[in-house]
């Protein structure tokens, strides 16, 4: 995962939205509002995704292979229920998510890919600093949906489906009353069984980071 990219565009985000924010004036949100955000977010999941034994579907002697799954990009969408000015409730969706990966051993390597849906259900704190700038914490649970997982090799790969903590930081930046620029980060717990030809072969550890930046409404 290149970082220094990622912060980049999510710095000129937030600085746009900043001076757009600084010529106008808006109110914090208040209980019953709601708001949606919709943008674009990069999955960089951790490094060394684990270690895959072919031994218990190719037999003895295969070599166990190391798996390393590729960041992916999607249009990403949340709804948020505010139950007080500073309390909100927020459901996380998105387009499905692509994710290119590599098994490697000594002289092995399969490529492959797989998509998921990271449907996300988290709790909010929010604290206006001034009228303008709301930043917020949040808590909740995430449920990850594979499918269409797919190599270049003769095998039948199918990844289980995966639920986990999910922590979260963001800023909204309100540009006037309604409408708003949010910037996020996010740490999603995602480990899941990877099953070759109907036989578990071992786990695959993501745990991605979760970069978005998004415009919003409230209504």
């Amino acid at each position: 995962m290149d970082t220094s990219k990622i912060g980049m565009v999510l710095c000129a985000g937030v600085t746009s939205a900043v001076a757009l924010a600084g010529s106008a004036s808006a109110a914090a949100p208040e209980s019953g509002d709601w708001i949606v955000r919709a943008g674009a977010s990069i999955v960089a999941p951790e490094s060394n995704n684990g270690t895959l034994y072919l031994d218990r579907v190719l037999g003895p002697g295969a070599p166990a292979a190391d798996l390393e799954v590729d960041d992916g990009t999607s249009f990403t969408f949340t709804v948020s229920y505010f139950l007080t000015s500073h309390v909100a409730v927020e459901l996380l969706a998105a387009y499905p998510f692509t994710h290119d990966f590599t098994l490697q051993a000594p002289g092995l390597k399969i490529d492959g890919n797989v998509d998921h849906l990271p449907p996300t259900l988290s709790v909010q704190y929010h604290y206006p600093v001034g009228e303008n700038f709301i930043p917020y914490v949040g808590v909740g649970v995430n449920r990850t949906y594979f499918f269409n997982a797919d190599v270049n090799a003769p095998v039948d790969v199918n990844v289980d489906d995966s639920t986990g903590f999910a922590g979260q930081i963001g800023l909204d930046i309100m540009v006037n009353k309604k409408w708003l620029v949010n910037a996020e980060v996010r740490y999603i717990d995602i480990s899941s069984n990877v099953d070759i030809n109907k036989v578990n072969v071992g786990n695959v550890d993501i745990n991605p980071w979760l970069y978005g930046l998004n415009v919003g409404y409230r209504f």
